[in-house]
This record gives C-alpha cells, sequence and structure tokens, in this order.
C-alpha cells in the first residue's frame, strides 16, 4: 500500500471527515475512502512542491483554488491552502463556483495551476480535489505519482518537520469567479453562433412548447443559470435548489445514459429525481396527454461540480435520456454541415459499440480513450507544440471528446489570447451547444445507432483485490468462454486502464466488448457489457460476473 497513487480517475474523493493525530490519513483514504483536512494539508503540500520543481523560473507559482459547497469543504480548502503555502505557492482564491469555472480563472489570471475542491456528482457527504496544469488540462497518472511519492514521503518525517505554517502574504486578494464565468458563457454564445453560422433567436428551436426544466443539481449554477436563459428568450425553469443537500434526489449524476420511461412509468410511479417529478407534474396538469412532440428537448440534468450535462428527449411514447456519446456526434455533425472537415471524435470505452460506424459515416474520425474526461482531452490535443500542447486555430477546432455519462470535452477559447484554444468538460456549455447543434441540423439531425449496453456496479468492494490481471481476472476470462465460446474473445489494452479487463472480439457477426474495472471514485468495481447488436443481450453473462466479484471482493 505504501508508495500507491492517491488520485483516481478524477482527482482525490472520499467521506469527509476529521482524522485524529495518530491515524495515517493517506491510509484513511486507501483503505476507507476518507478524506480529512489532514490529507488535503499533505496534498497541498505535495502538489505544491511538484509544481515548484517543475516550474521554469524562480517566481513562486500562482495556484487558483475554488470549490463547490459541500458541508465541511471550508476547512477542507483552508487546509489545502495552508500546504500549497508551505510549500512556496501564492494563493489565488476565487470563490463556489463550478469546475469549468476554475478553470476559466486558471487561464483567465495565468495561474500555474489549478485546484477544485469537490466530488463532482458523488454525495454530498463527499469532497475531494481536481488538479489542473497551467493549460487547463487535468493532471496525469505521471504528475500524479510524483505528487503521490511526495505525500507518503511526508509521512516518514519527524513532528518538527511536519509542521505548517502558512504565510498569509502568499495569498492574494479573493477574486470572483462566478462572475468571471457567466461572462465566459456569453462570450461562448457569440462562438456558437459564429461556428455554425446561426442566429442566437434559433436556441429555442428544439424546446417543448412548455420551455426547458432544468436541473443544476443545487450546484454554483442553480440560481442563474435559467434566468440567463430566460432572459435570452428561452423559456426555462430551475427545479433543484440551494435548500438541500447538493446532488441530492437530482442532477445527472443519478441518471443512467441507457435510461427510458413510458408515459405510463412517469404517471404511475413515485419518483424521487427532481426533474422526473417535474415532469410528471406537467404532464398530470395536461390529463396526462403530452404536451410536447418526439424529439423536443424537455430537460436537461448537470451535475453538482457543472462539468457534465445529460439531456431528456420526449419519443413516440414516452421520454429518453440523451447521453454523451449522441450529444458529441450531434455537435460534430452540426459542425460537418457548416462546412467544417477534418472532423475528429474520442471517446470512451463505455460507448456504444455502434458510435464509431455511425461517425464514420459521416468522415467523423474516433479515438477510443480509457474511463475520463481527461484521456479524452490528452487523445485530442496537440503533440507538437512544445509549450504546453496549445492548440492554434483561427476557427473553432471540429473535435469533441466524450463519455456516456454526458461528459463532453469541447474545445473553449482562451481569454484574450485571440486563436488560442484549451479543452474543457463544462455542462452549461454543452447545454447551450446543443441547442444550436439542434437548431441548425433540424429535421437532417440522425439518431446514433444503438448497440445493446449493460452497466452492473458492485458497490463497497475492496478494490485491491482486483487489478484485471490476477487469478480472479483468469476466472471471468473463463466464465465469458464457457458462456460465449472459446477463443471468441481477446484481451484489449488500454492505455491509462491499470486496473481494466477487456475483453473484445466477435460472437457470428456481433461485436461484443466486456470490461471490469475499479471505480476511480468510489468503493466500486463496474462491469460493462456491450454488443453491436441490439437484440443480442447479455444479461445473464453480466448478471454472473457481478456475482462472482461480490463473493470474491466483499468481506
Amino acid at each position: 500500500m505504501v508508495g500507491q497513487r492517491l488520485h483516481g480517475t478524477d482527482g482525490i474523493r472520499g467521506l469527509i471527515t476529521e482524522s485524529s493525530d495518530s491515524e495515517n490519513p493517506i491510509e484513511k483514504l486507501i483503505l476507507q475512502r476518507e478524506i480529512s483536512p489532514a490529507l488535503m494539508q499533505i496534498i497541498g503540500f505535495a502538489t505544491g512542491s511538484v509544481i515548484i520543481e517543475q516550474k521554469t523560473d524562480r517566481d513562486p507559482p500562482i495556484v487558483v483554488i475554488g470549490w463547490d459547497r459541500r458541508s465541511g469543504n471550508d476547512k477542507l480548502v483552508a487546509s489545502l491552502q495552508a500546504g500549497l503555502q508551505e510549500a512556496g505557492c501564492v494563493i489565488q482564491l476565487v470563490g463556489e463556483l463550478p469546475t469549468p469555472g476554475l478553470h476559466h480563472c486558471l487561464l483567465l489570471l495565468e495561474a500555474d495551476a489549478g485546484m477544485m475542491v469537490t466530488a463532482s456528482h458523488n454525495p454530498a457527504t463527499d469532497s475531494g480535489v481536481k488538479l489542473f496544469d497551467k493549460n487547463g488540462y487535468k493532471s496525469m497518472p505521471q504528475l500524479e505519482d510524483l505528487i503521490s511519492s511526495r505525500a507518503w514521503n511526508y509521512l516518514t518525517q519527524t513532528p518538527a518537520e511536519q509542521s505548517f505554517q502558512a504565510k498569509a502574504s502568499q495569498e492574494l486578494p479573493l477574486f470572483d469567479g462566478l462572475k468571471a464565468y457567466r461572462r465566459h458563457l456569453k462570450t461562448w454564445l457569440g462562438v456558437l453562433c459564429t461556428t455554425l453560422d446561426i442566429d442566437m433567436d434559433s436556441m429555442g428551436d428544439s424546446i417543448s412548447p412548455q420551455g426547458l426544466i432544468l436541473d443544476c443539481s443545487g450546484g454554483a449554477s442553480t440560481d442563474w443559470f435559467s434566468f440567463g436563459l430566460a432572459r435570452r428568450g428561452l423559456e426555462c425553469d430551475e427545479v433543484s435548489n440551494r435548500e438541500q443537500p447538493i446532488n441530492h434526489n437530482c442532477g445527472a449524476g443519478e441518471f443512467s445514459s441507457t435510461d427510458s420511461w413510458s408515459i405510463a412509468e412517469i404517471l404511475e410511479t413515485e419518483h424521487e429525481h427532481m426533474l422526473l417529478i417535474e415532469i410528471a407534474q406537467r404532464l398530470k396538469e395536461n390529463d396526462g396527454m403530452t404536451p410536447w412532440s418526439e424529439g423536443q428537448l424537455i430537460g436537461a440534468a448537470l451535475d453538482g461540480d457543472g462539468d457534465r450535462c445529460l439531456l431528456i428527449e420526449a419519443t413516440k411514447t414516452g421520454i429518453k435520456i440523451v447521453d454523451g456519446d449522441q450529444m458529441a456526434f450531434d455537435w460534430l455533425h452540426a459542425m460537418k454541415k457548416s462546412g467544417h472537415s477534418q472532423l475528429k471524435l474520442a471517446h470512451s470505452i463505455e460507448s456504444d459499440l455502434c458510435l464509431p460506424a455511425t461517425c464514420s459515416s459521416l468522415g467523423i474520425e474516433t479515438i477510443q480513450t480509457a474511463i475520463g474526461d481527461r484521456w479524452l482531452s490528452d487523445s485530442l490535443r496537440p503533440r507538437s507544440d512544445s509549450n504546453g500542447q496549445i492548440i492554434y486555430s483561427e476557427n473553432m477546432p471540429p473535435i469533441c471528446g466524450c463519455e456516456d455519462s454526458g461528459h463532453l470535452v469541447m474545445p473553449t477559447p482562451y481569454p484574450a489570447k485571440p486563436s488560442h484554444w484549451a479543452l474543457t468538460g463544462d455542462g452549461a456549455a454543452t447545454l447551450l451547444a446543443q441547442l444550436f447543434a439542434r437548431a441548425k441540423l433540424g429535421k437532417n439531425r440522425v439518431n446514433v445507432a444503438r448497440g445493446w449496453k449493460a452497466r452492473v456496479g458492485v458497490k463497497d468492494t475492496d478494490r485491491t483485490l482486483w487489478d484485471g490481471c490476477n487469478e480472479l481476472s483468469k476466472e471471468v476470462e473463463q466464465l465469458v468462454s464457457q458462456e460465449l465460446g472459446v477463443g471468441l474473445l481477446h484481451r484489449e489494452d488500454i492505455v491509462g486502464e491499470s486496473s481494466l479487463l477487456l475483453l473484445s472480439g466477435k460472437v457470428g457477426e456481433v461485436n461484443v466488448s466486456i470490461g471490469i474495472r475499479n471505480s476511480g471514485t468510489e468503493a466500486k468495481t463496474s462491469v460493462t457489457t456491450r454488443t453491436s447488436d441490439a437484440k443480442f443481450e447479455l444479461s445473464q453473462l453480466t448478471n454472473k460476473i457481478a456475482e462472482l466479484l461480490r463473493l470474491n471482493l466483499i468481506h
């Protein structure tokens, strides 16, 4: 365990707790998935030390810190700041804001790094931290290993050596990051109109006549995003609120990419999710008749830290989730219709197996990556620029990355730097892009062909017992061979997936993929099964694999 990387798929996350002087806060994170002020202080010191070592000039690095409204974040932020200051960093606090707002402030202030205190879509009882470099790219394993090593080394120091002494002179005046982010979204609207050659008034063309139901998961966008849309002529109502804990019965994190509901299910089920409750209420007020047409957008859900978005669309018989695969395809299709070429899409190993073929039919190049939007960005950024791999383009680059969970990575303009582009996942920006993309495509919009997919999460697992290549993984391979046939599926390696067992191949004429991996954000091991034929279901096999994992990974 000593020396183990502390970061998961997207930063460090855990249950917020207090840690006594006798406890090892790093072991508490790894063994019990707990995060404390003591841990954050160590993470701050370790991260700051590595940033300073990698800086090419002698000026102290500026680190921007933002946070969401989880209870306990005030202590975590203060401890993180203390650790960074002890390492010698200058701190710029930017307040409560969405994660893409932190990303924007980092670029705007030309800081050396950014740290967002959040646990994204996790429950409000969790928190953590995400790290961005000076060009807005999320931390990668090589850097995280250096930080983790420095954190572990800290534990070997004497009590005197471990004494943190934050320097007040190293904190800059508070910067209003939320105000800066809202200005950025105004600029983004202009970028969208120019890129797709479309008028601002077209934004609401694809919305239900009753308006859009918006769910910002009680995050930093809750009080103003719907109001901003309404000011621009898009009827919009927010259903989440800031009186309940963040992410509680709301937000994109409560939905699966394959969710759908019939009208009867909407009306007759007692829902917990606020967005579904509001949809049911609108149906009841209309005597059970749908006040919208097939293909129109009814709702949109962001997650707590605002970096992803899922849409809800009307179908012939009810409603369904529009996932990240479809949204990314729609955006690139709209760009193609606007005259852009050399389109490129990066997608994760959990995207629908039919997505690459659908993209190919429109001349869109596809790249498969590991789970996590950092890998999407990494596959899309240029390799030739030695100074941070900045994207240079007169127009918005025709690239996009997606995860079916609603993470879309899109180019975003650098503040005050014409022809400079960064890459980020932004739920609000994604929603706006989708509204304009659908307006551009109109009746030419194409639904991505769908295969079959199932995802089962085995919770409360001891993730140290699964690494994708141990004896248990061999048992999984044997089970798959017994069910589908020997030698039909083979192991496939994906850069960035250290615990993944990915079996891919063909059963007859059907492409099949089975992936088992540890969650990078929760005490969970997940099974994702995909086929390229919607009629070729592997539910029984998926459940057998999940049960095998339960028997071996839960004590």
